[in-house]
C-alpha cells in the first residue's frame, strides 16, 4: 500500500540523489561499474536507511520447545501507535506476512517518544494450527530492539474432564451442589498458587431439562426431582506452562506496562449432563470461579481479556481476596487467567557495556532470570564493541543474566549478578572462540533492473559457514560495513531480511598471504575483491551481490 510516509522516505533518497549530483561528493559513491554495452564506467549511487533511529526484530517461537515457527504467519499492529510500525521501504502495511520466523521492521522516524511518552503498540499474530497470540509493548527509547514472541500451538493443550456443579440462583435460598459421591475425576483446575471451578448456573432444574442435547429433539431425561442424580461433566482444552513475562494493562485510568504472567489458557470442550452432550444452554449460564493464593508481588489476578485497539489488557474488577468469576452464556467460549503487578516497570534501568579485544559487531541474548530463577523477560544485545546499552522497562529487583552460547564466534559469556535491574553500571568481557580470525565486510546490494543503485544498508543480519549445523549468528551492519569474526579457508553465507524474503550472499575467507587479495571461489550474481587494512592487521572483503529485484521495486528503483 503506498501512502505519505513512503513518498517521504524516497524524497529522502531523491534529496540524496540531488545532494550527489549537485556536490559532486565522491564518497557517496564506490568504485565505478562498467557499462555493459559501451564499457563506460557507471558511478554507483549507494543508498543507506539510517534514517531510521529504532529497527525492530520480531522473533516468532513455539510456547513449549522454543522451536521457531516457519509456518505462515500474519502479523498485525493496533493501539496508539500501531500504525507507525513500517517496513524499510516506508509502507504501513495492514498485514505482515512471513514463513520466516521472524521479521525485520521498524518505527517512523516522524513519531519522537520517551520515557515519559513511550511509543505504545501491540502486535497480533495468527498462524494456522496456533492459538492467536496478542501482546502489547511500551518503547522508550530509540535504538536496535527485538521482541521474542510465543505461541502456543494447538495440538500442546491438554484436556481434562472437570467435575463441575449446579448453582440454582431461583430458590428462596441459592444452592450450589458440586461433588458426587465416589467420582474419580477432578473438581477443579489447578496449578500451582490457583485454582479453576466450574458451575452450570441455572435459576431452577427445568432449565437442564430445557437444554438442547446432541441427541436432537429427544430430551435425555424428563425431569430433575433429585439433584444427587446428576453428573455434571465439563471438558477443558487449556495450558498453563507459561512463562513469566510483561506487558501492558489498563489498571486504575492508566495503561502502564507492567510484571504479567498467564497462568492458564483454556476452552471449552463439551459439557455433558449425565453423559449427554449439551449443545445449546437455552438460557442457563456457565460460571467459572479463579481464586489464587501466590506470589504477594502480583497484586492482580483474575480472568482478563485484550483489547486489540488499546493494546493492553484488562482485568475484571480487581477484588482484596484475588478470587474472580466470569459467566459465559455459551458454550463457545475461551479464558485467560492471569496475575500482573499495578505497579509499572522502571522506563529505563541498569547501563550494560560489552567489550572485547577484537573489533566485532555482535548479537548477544540473554534471559533474565528473578531472584527465584525464573526467567521473566529476554533481551537482545546489538551492536559493535565497545557498546554501552540501556535496558528499559526493568523491574526494581535483582536479577541474573544468562548469556545464551548461540554465537560460534564467541566463548561462553558468564552469568551475570544485577542488584538493582533498576540502576547501576556494568560491564561484559567478551572473548573470540579459538580459531576466528578479524575481518570486514563491505555489502553492496545492486538492483538488477538499474545496476546505478545500490544499497549499502544499516540493517540487522546473520552469519554462518555454509552448509554448517551451527546456529545463524547475529551481525550490526552500518552503511553496507560490518566487523566479523570468521575461520580462515571457509566459505561463508550471509543473509538479510527483506520483508518475508532472506537475501544471500556467500564469500569465501580464503585470500592471497601477499596482498590480502582475494583467492576464494566466484560465486552467482556476485563480485569479491579484498585487501589489507589496517597495518595488515584484518583484511576487508567488498561483496558486490544482485539482491532481489523486490528490494528495489518496493523503493520504487
Amino acid at each position: 500500500m503506498k501512502n505519505s510516509f513512503k513518498k517521504y522516505v524516497n524524497k529522502i533518497v531523491s534529496l540524496a540523489v540531488v545532494t550527489v549530483l549537485l556536490a559532486g561528493c565522491s564518497e557517496y559513491f564506490d568504485n565505478p561499474l562498467k557499462d555493459k554495452e559501451t564499457g563506460d564506467d557507471i558511478n554507483l549511487l549507494l543508498v543507506d536507511f539510517n534514517f531510521f533511529t529504532t529497527r525492530m526484530t520480531f522473533k516468532l517461537y513455539d510456547a513449549k520447545d522454543s522451536s521457531l515457527i516457519t509456518s505462515t504467519a500474519e502479523i498485525s499492529f493496533s493501539g496508539k501507535n500501531g500504525d507507525d510500525i513500517v517496513t524499510f521501504a516506508g509502507e504501513k502495511k495492514t498485514i505482515h506476512s512471513t514463513t520466516q520466523g521472524q521479521m525485520e521492521l521498524t518505527a517512523d522516524p516522524n513519531v519522537d517518544f520517551s520515557t515519559s511518552s513511550p511509543l505504545e503498540f501491540a502486535v497480533n499474530v495468527d498462524i494456522d494450527g496456533y492459538n492467536s497470540l496478542s501482546k502489547g509493548f511500551q518503547i522508550n527509547t530509540t535504538g536496535k530492539k527485538t521482541f521474542e514472541l510465543y505461541l502456543l500451538n494447538k495440538s500442546d493443550e491438554e484436556e481434562s474432564d472437570i467435575e463441575g456443579g449446579i448453582e440454582i440462583t431461583g430458590a428462596s435460598k441459592s444452592a450450589t451442589i458440586s461433588k458426587i459421591a465416589g467420582t474419580s475425576i477432578k473438581s477443579a483446575s489447578t496449578a500451582g498458587d490457583y485454582e479453576i471451578k466450574y458451575l452450570l448456573s441455572v435459576p431452577n432444574l427445568s432449565y437442564i431439562v430445557n437444554m438442547e442435547y446432541e441427541n436432537g429433539s429427544v430430551v435425555p431425561f424428563e425431569s430433575v426431582d433429585d439433584i444427587g442424580t446428576l453428573s455434571v461433566i465439563f471438558t477443558v482444552s487449556k495450558y498453563s506452562a507459561y512463562n513469566e513475562d510483561e506487558d501492558v494493562i489498563y489498571n486504575e485510568g492508566a495503561f502502564i506496562f507492567t510484571s504479567f504472567h498467564k497462568l492458564e489458557t483454556g476452552s471449552l470442550v463439551s459439557l455433558k449432563i449425565n453423559g449427554y452432550k449439551v449443545t445449546n444452554l437455552n438460557g442457563a449460564k456457565i460460571k467459572v470461579l479463579g481464586s489464587y493464593a501466590g506470589d504477594a508481588d502480583y497484586d492482580l489476578f483474575g480472568f482478563t481479556d485484550f483489547d486489540t485497539d488499546d493494546g493492553a489488557w484488562y482485568f475484571n474488577e480487581p477484588s482484596s481476596d484475588l478470587k474472580d468469576t466470569v459467566l459465559y452464556e455459551t458454550l463457545n467460549f475461551s479464558y485467560t487467567l492471569a496475575r500482573a503487578s499495578s505497579e509499572g516497570l522502571c522506563g529505563t534501568g541498569s547501563d550494560i557495556t560489552f567489550s572485547s579485544s577484537v573489533i566485532s559487531s555482535f548479537s548477544i541474548d540473554a534471559d533474565v532470570l528473578n531472584s527465584d530463577g525464573v526467567k521473566i523477560k529476554a533481551i537482545n544485545f546489538k551492536g559493535n564493541f565497545p557498546e554501552t546499552f540501556t535496558v528499559e522497562n526493568a523491574k526494581s529487583a535483582p536479577v541474573k543474566l544468562v548469556f545464551r552460547d548461540n554465537n560460534p564466534s564467541f566463548n561462553k559469556i558468564p552469568d551475570l549478578e544485577i542488584d538493582n535491574f533498576c540502576t547501576g553500571d556494568y560491564s561484559v568481557s567478551v572473548t573470540p572462540a579459538s580459531g576466528y580470525e578479524q575481518y570486514q565486510v563491505v555489502l553492496r546490494a545492486l538492483c538488477p533492473d538499474n545496476m546505478t543503485v545500490g544499497v549499502a544498508p544499516t540493517y540487522s543480519g546473520e552469519i554462518k559457514i555454509k552448509g554448517s549445523s551451527e546456529p545463524w549468528q547475529g551481525i550490526d551492519m552500518i552503511g553496507g560495513k560490518v566487523d566479523i569474526l570468521a575461520k580462515p579457508d571457509q566459505e561463508y553465507e550471509m543473509r538479510l531480511l527483506w520483508d518475508s524474503e532472506w537475501e544471500y550472499a556467500t564469500f569465501s575467507t580464503i585470500f592471497n598471504e601477499s596482498d590480502g587479495s582475494y583467492a576464494g571461489p566466484d560465486y552467482a550474481d556476485t563480485e569479491i575483491t579484498s585487501e589489507y587494512i589496517e597495518n595488515k592487521a584484518r583484511i576487508k572483503v567488498n561483496v558486490r551481490k544482485k539482491f532481489s529485484q523486490s528490494i528495489c521495486d518496493d523503493m520504487g528503483w
